[in-house]
């Protein structure tokens, strides 16, 4: 067989002249491609699906291409694909119609189902044979590799995905939320940066990558004239023990903890040399060494990976933690400069709205300093009398209290702004906290029976989070559970108000997004392009400079 054009599913008594014409008349058809592996996607070919029952193949050189592409740039056939964004990557030289789209996977994410197109057509109703939902690349092999060798498998593959990406999307159609357009809408927006990335200031990286190679090699020296080596954990654990200092033990029981939040607060030379080494040593290997020699900075931004929504960024390397000072390497292009979008407090924001707590809302409503506002309603000065230290308990809990924090989590954050409490003192604060905010001490309690009673929450746009059984009867995960869960509507909706920012201005030449800023290259977006996009007022802070890590404040 050549494997040109092949037909599979069931087709019943039609012929192939008819299934052409079938396809080419939908309105809806399902897409799938296959490529030569995940990293290099050249198209082997693709299947289009004009209804769940079958799929035609077209082979990439195959002489019925042309009937493929006139279906995939015809602007007004809606094409479902299962994740868009590498598909889109892939038929992009083919010149589509990346307007009419819809993708599957993208509507199972928001409203919590599984995200694998065989997982999710199992939970849909629709279970394919075991060869393909066991199928799974050879470690050392490539897609192109299975296609020489069994080139039957793949074309059956590519059928099968495109035909079960539109029964999926036929049987979760009905339960769409506007959650789903918001993260559709911004696919184009991440290829756009994944693909234009970011320009280095090269000079500036090596100087890191001398500066840090140089402090982790001493720093390593120094250490291991302690008797240990600052890479194994189980070497520091002994040294520390070896000088009076008592550890937990892991989970496994077979060494001592050495973790960040175990060895920070000793006060032994030791331990803080090992913390500075470990910083050092992350930024060297996460950042310095992988930019090093290059001219522009490219990661790939995931929407559909957290489960509240966020965006993340990864490989080959996470814009989203980027340590500010080292950002100065990141540059506007030549002739251009950055501007940076930060929604400020957009999750304090949101919480508020949420809760309808009618003292925060109208602190921000009066362009309050809600950590002064906070300070002062709640008479932090009375125990605190310098009030740059006051405000930044205010601040502390502020962002602490509102995501259920512990007494114990109060502790440690106040400790990191240089301020000592006693756990009872934490308590007195989060209680006094519920006295000033009452609406975010009732939205907790109805959040909390929410999640308890009925398993689930939602964002103000509708995303789905709902709870694992078997972590929520477990005891010792429960309240984890719940923090988690009640989390999720407040980082979810500031979430996707940004999302909303990013596909309003679509035009503009985006390069970063982290969280809650947009930082844009070249023309900067009109402020008014961002208003009305939440029920709830969303000021944005805009900075302009020709680093990233040089930015400064500008009057919007």
């Amino acid at each position: 067989m050549s494997y040109s054009v092949e037909i599979y599913g069931n087709i019943g008594s039609k012929d192939r002249n008819q299934i052409l014409q079938e396809l080419t008349s939908a309105s809806v058809v399902g897409v799938d491609t296959e490529t030569h592996d995940l990293e290099d996607k050249t198209m082997i070919g693709l299947a289009i699906a004009p209804s769940p029952d079958y799929a035609v193949w077209f082979r990439e050189d195959s002489p019925y291409l042309h009937i493929a592409l006139g279906i995939l740039r015809n602007p007004n056939i809606t094409k479902l694909l299962f994740n868009s964004k590498f598909d889109f990557d892939v038929l992009e030289p083919f010149g589509i119609d990346e307007a009419n789209f819809e993708d599957p996977m993208i509507l199972a994410y928001t409203l919590n189902l599984p995200q694998k197109l065989y997982n999710l057509g199992a939970h849909l109703g629709r279970v394919v044979d075991a060869k393909f939902l066991d199928f799974t690349i050879p470690k050392k092999g490539s897609m192109l590799d299975v296609w020489n060798s069994d080139q039957d498998f793949v074309l059956q593959k590519c059928c099968i995905d495109a035909a079960l990406t539109v029964y999926c999307w036929e049987k979760l159609k009905p339960h769409i939320v506007e959650s789903y357009w918001i993260d559709r809408d911004v696919v184009h927006t991440l290829r756009h940066m994944e693909k234009a990335g970011v320009k280095l200031n090269r000079g500036s990286v090596a100087e890191f990558h001398t500066e840090l190679s140089e402090q982790t090699s001493y720093m390593r020296q120094l250490i291991q004239t302690k008797g240990c080596d600052p890479n194994s954990n189980q070497q520091v654990g002994i040294a520390l023990a070896q000088r009076g200092w008592k550890l937990p033990y892991t989970k496994s029981r077979r060494q001592l903890k050495v973790d960040e939040r175990t060895i920070r607060d000793i006060p032994d030379p030791l331990a803080q040399s090992v913390l500075l080494y470990r910083e050092k040593a992350k930024l060297l290997s996460t950042y310095a060494k992988p930019l090093l020699g290059l001219d522009r900075a490219y990661t790939h931004y995931n929407n559909t990976r957290v489960v509240t929504g966020r965006l993340s960024s990864s490989d080959p390397i996470n814009m989203q933690n980027i340590p500010h000072y080292f950002r100065i390497v990141f540059m506007a292009d030549d002739g251009s400069v950055l501007w940076s979008y930060d929604a400020t407090q957009i999750e304090l924001r949101t919480i508020a709205y949420l809760a309808q707590d009618k003292v925060m809302m109208a602190a921000f409503a009066n362009g309050a300093d809600i950590h002064k506002e906070t300070m002062d309603r709640m008479g932090i000065t009375g125990n605190i009398s310098d009030p740059v230290v006051a405000r930044r308990l205010a601040k502390t809990l502020n962002f602490a209290v509102t995501y259920l924090a512990e007494e114990e989590t109060i502790v440690e954050n106040a400790k990191k702004e240089g301020i000592v409490l006693t756990p009872q003192q934490a308590t007195d604060f989060k209680n006094g906290y519920f006295r000033t905010y009452t609406g975010i001490r009732d939205y907790i309690y109805s959040q909390r029976e929410q999640i308890t009673r009925y398993g689930y929450v939602t964002t103000l746009f509708g995303r789905i989070r709902k709870v694992d059984p078997i972590r929520m009867a477990n005891p010792h995960s429960r309240e984890a559970v719940i923090r988690e869960l009640f989390n999720m509507p407040i980082q979810g909706t500031a979430a996707e108000i940004v999302k909303k920012m990013m596909a309003k201005a679509a035009k503009y030449d985006l390069r970063i997004q982290v969280h809650d800023e947009m930082v844009y290259d070249g023309a900067c977006p009109p402020p008014s392009l961002f208003t009305g996009l939440a029920p709830f007022e969303t000021p944005l802070k805009l900075s302009v400079g020709d680093s990233w890590g040089d930015l400064v404040e500008v009057k919007v």
